[in-house]
């Protein structure tokens, strides 16, 4: 039998009108409530909560796409997100 792990948090969040399961949990490289965010990551962040794509957020900020994927990729680490939507749902989940 597999256990779930330690510290596993369990929310129940809208968004858009579908409710969503959102199971988050600690790892190694910390959790969303100590991450700390980078000024690109966090005005990154705001445009993939706005539905925003890679080449929109690069053109909007001036960089490369690939600059901009790698600040997902940190968003990902940082947040424990594994999706654009797991990270609206995570904080989303955590400004209500």
């Amino acid at each position: 039998m597999t256990r779930p792990p330690p510290g596993l948090d369990i929310e129940i969040v809208e968004i858009g009108g579908e409710t969503v399961l959102l199971l988050s949990w600690p790892t190694a490289n910390g959790t969303a409530e100590t991450a700390k965010l980078t000024d690109a990551e966090a005005d990154v962040l705001r445009a993939i909560q706005r539905g925003a794509s890679n080449a929109d957020i690069a053109r909007e900020r001036g960089t490369s796409v690939r600059t901009v994927a790698n600040q997902i990729q940190a968003l990902f680490r940082k947040l424990g997100g594994h999706s654009r939507h797991h990270l609206v749902a995570k904080t989303e989940a955590r400004q209500t």
